[in-house]
This record gives C-alpha cells, structure tokens and sequence, in this order.
C-alpha cells in the first residue's frame, strides 16, 4: 500500500455585518502581505544564482531571512535589504508565510528564464517575472477555530489594523458539513498529538533521535486535518479558504493492480454528451451497469443559448469592450459546473459501493466543430464536450480521496466493435433519424445500446484483450455506410419504430 496526500478546501465567506473596524483590519492586512511579497519578489529576482545553490526550500527560506532580518545572531543585514526599514511589525509567521509564497513563484520563474535562454534565437519573447500573490496565508499562531464559536459562526484571525496585530472574531458564512470537517479535523490532531508524545518518550528512553519508518507511517492523518488558512478577496467580498489534507493508501499503480489481482474490481465509464454509462467489473464478470443522466441540463443549455442568439440578434453587433447578456451566461456556467459536480459525486458513489478500486475512462479527445449547424447548437455541442472533460477532473479528485484510481484508455473503435464476437457493426437510430444511440453486429446478431458497448468494450481495452477491426473491415463498413446514408440508417432487418 502506498501512501498519498490528498486535500480540499472549504470556502468560508466573511460576512457583510462585519464592522466597518473589521473590514479596514482586513484591508490592512491584505496590504501588508501585498508589500511583504513585493519585497521578497525583488530580493530573491536580485539573487537569482542563490537558488541552485540552495535547492531545498527551508533552507533557502533561512538564508533569506538571515540576510533580511536583523537579529543578535546576524545583527546586519544586507545592504537595501532590511525587512524592518521596507516593511516593519511584520509577524514571524506572517513574514515566513510570504517567504514561502514567493519562493515557489521564482523557482519557476528561474527555471522557465534558463530553458529560455538554452533556446535557439527565434525563441521569442523571454518569460515575465512573477506577480505577488495577492492571498495571505496564516499560520499557526495567526488563526484559531475554537469550535464553539465557529458554530455561532465565528472564526478568529489575527490582523493588522494599521497600528498593531491583534485577535478579531470574524462573522463567517459556512457550508452545512464544514463545522463536521473542523470537529473531525481537531480530533485527529489530538490523536497525532497524543501518539507523537507517546513516540517522544519511547525515543527517550530508547536513547535515538530519529523516528523508525512504522512510527513516521503512524503519524500521518488518516482522516482530515485542517491547514492554514488562505485569505481570498473577491468582488463580493473577503473569503477564507481552508484547505483540508489527508492521507489515504493506494494498493498501487493501475497497471501492477491489473497484472497482480486477475479478480480485480473496475469500472468502465463512457462519458457523453448528455449521459454517463458506468459498468462494474470483477474480474471477467459484469456486476451491473448505471446511467447517469444530464439530458435535461443539455436541453436547458441550449435553450439558454438559442435566448442569447436572439437577444444579440435584436440588439445588433455586438460592442467590443462590453459583456452582453449577463445573467444568460452566469446561468449557464452554474448549470454546467452544477451538472460537473454532480455527475462526478454520483459515479464515484456509485463506485464506492460497487468496492471499485480503478475507474477506466475514455481519453477526451478535443472538440471538432461540425458543418451546417447554428451557433447556439454548436456552442452547446462545444460546451457538452467541455463538460465532459469537468467531470473527468472532479471525477479523477473525488475518486483518489477515496483511493480510487482514475486511467484513460484510446477511445478509438469503442461504441462499433461488437462486445461479443468483437467484430465491426453498425450504429444506427430506432426511428431511422437522429443520433445514432443503438448499435447491431451484423455476423452474430448481438443488439444493445451503443454507449453500453463502448463502457464493455473500455474493460477489454483495459484488460489489453480488445480487438481492433482490420483494414478490409473498416472499408466494408465505410461501403455499407455510404449505402445506407450514414451511421444513422436503419439497418435492414430491423422494423422502424416510431
């Protein structure tokens, strides 16, 4: 089993009925860190070199406040380069925290300058120096969650209110499961607490200094604990983002999985536009299959953008500069990161009551706009598409907190090889038009939905037992195709419905 860190965060929004001395406090704030950052962006820009010669991060974050700060240790900075003289009342913490947000930002800013200058002449433009990050981040001693008042709705941050640090409770907005997270995150801190004492006493006694692999392993958090918070301003307003870590044990790769465990567990999903299909596996055999349906949400899409054709068309050209429909467009970015969201909870779910431990998907290829439609139905298609790669991500994210993996296999051939004989067959549509969502094999007969057969045919890929159909094949269909009008005729033999 190997071990893997995984997070999320929890939005928290300060609320509007904060004071107005708790809003200025946190204006203060947010301009302290902007200049804190701003400062240590130029000192690290100005000594480049130093970051091959200091390649891990703590260390270069202690040579940097050596030669910034003014201490008994190192009573003399670096010329121009005194902390206290560019920005003073600077907090320990609150200038580590800036340290190592502006650390990471110029490592790659480095790395990106020596490719560049490696390159040949007609390399272009040279990359830009990084920006300050505009999110303060508080570490322990600059944050408390006191459960009892965060279930008043209460957090407290220490601040900078132009004059001096000090504690605010600030009224705060919290999702239904947050106060839940924070419990259970306490609680696993007085768990590692406790066993790090325990060790500690044990490594007396003992005489060593360093902890064995078995006691490191038994110090990770095994549920989710609570990291420092992230202060985020909006057009709304100000926002705390918590992130929450945990770590959770994977029993490998993917592909060692397959190779070791014959009877492993797997599910095979074919993403679409309007609908997910699901199959789970054991082994060889099908434990059953599920389909997620958004074919309302596509609808709803599509509708919302054919009343933005309209709209644009009675208004005229559009001006450049200005954003038109409004409310339109903010509604069809929440459907769709709603659909996102939604499809991806249910599917891993759904896997996780199945016992699945590899989700096999499709690999998205990108959007290849088609001729003769209009605009509102093109751009809904190019969302739909969008989407499924939205899902794909939430999907990969959700998955691993549960030690799940997610892989992707080629998606060619899927939906037109029978899952039976493994031969080529036809797609075609029950009423002779539009989408062509069922598939026939014309040599044995097999009949089933077309999207179910490419969720079968995912397992044989995965497997590395799918048959690709051969060159004579692929022309004898292209033939059949040309004489029936497409994929979407009716195969012979079939009655029309509808």
């Amino acid at each position: 089993m190997k071990p893997v860190r995984v997070s999320r965060t929890v939005r928290l929004k300060v609320r509007p009925e904060a004071n107005p001395g708790k809003q200025a406090a946190l204006e203060a704030t947010w301009t302290l860190w902007d200049r804190a950052v701003a400062f240590y962006l130029g000192f690290f820009l100005a000594h480049l070199g130093i970051l091959a010669e200091i390649p891990k991060s703590l260390e270069l974050l202690t040579w940097a406040e050596t030669h910034t700060v003014s201490t008994p240790d190192h009573p003399t900075p670096l010329p121009g380069w005194d902390i206290e003289q560019s920005v003073p009342g600077v907090p320990v913490v609150f200038r580590r925290a800036a340290i190592n947000s502006t650390i990471g930002a110029v490592r790659s800013y480095a790395s990106n300058l020596k490719r560049w200058e490696a390159a040949d002449p007609k390399r272009g433009q040279a990359p830009k120096p990084p920006r300050q990050k505009p999110h303060p981040t508080f570490y322990t001693g600059l944050y408390r969650v006191d459960m009892a008042d965060f279930q008043q709705g209460f957090l407290r941050l220490k601040l900078f209110d132009g004059r001096r640090w000090q504690w605010f409770n600030l009224p705060v907005s919290a999702p239904p499961y947050a106060a839940d997270l924070f419990a259970a995150s306490a609680a696993e801190k007085e768990r590692i607490r406790q066993i790090r004492q325990e060790q500690n006493e044990r490594m007396r006694a003992e005489g060593r200094k360093k902890r064995t692999k078995e006691e490191k392993e038994a110090l990770r958090p095994r549920g989710w604990v609570a990291q420092s918070p992230v202060l985020v301003h909006k057009p709304d307003g100000f926002w705390l983002h918590v992130p929450f870590e945990k770590w959770v044990f994977v029993a490998g790769k993917a592909d060692e999985q397959r190779t070791q465990n014959p009877s492993l567990r797997v599910g095979t999903i074919d993403l679409n536009a309007d609908s997910a299909v699901a199959a789970a596996w054991e082994g060889k055999q099908c434990m059953g299959v599920k389909t997620v349906w958004h074919t309302r949400e596509n609808a709803k899409r599509e509708k919302a953008l054919q009343k933005v054709t309209r709209k644009q068309w009675r208004s005229g050209k559009p001006v450049k500069g200005e954003h038109s429909n409004r409310l339109l467009w903010s509604y069809i970015r929440n459907l769709d990161g709603t659909v996102a969201w939604q499809v991806a909870a249910t599917i891993v779910a759904w896997a996780m009551a199945a016992g699945l431990s590899v989700l096999v998907f499709e690999y998205l290829r990108p959007y290849r706009p088609g001729r003769g439609l209009s605009w509102s139905r093109q751009t809904n298609r190019k969302r739909a598409y969008w989407l499924r790669g939205q899902v794909l991500r939430h999907v990969r994210d959700l998955a691993l907190r549960e030690g799940i993996l997610v892989v992707e296999r080629n998606p060619a051939w899927t939906s037109q090889v029978c899952p039976r004989c493994s031969r080529l067959g036809e797609r075609f549509s029950p009423n002779g038009r539009g989408y062509p969502s069922r598939f026939r094999c014309g040599p044995c007969g097999w009949t089933g939905d077309a999207n179910v057969v490419a969720a079968f045919n995912l397992k044989k890929k995965w497997d590395r037992s799918f048959r690709y159909p051969t060159q004579e094949e692929r022309k004898a269909a292209e033939l059949r195709r040309a004489r029936k009008g497409g994929a979407a005729a009716q195969p012979k033999g079939l009655p029309r419905t509808g």
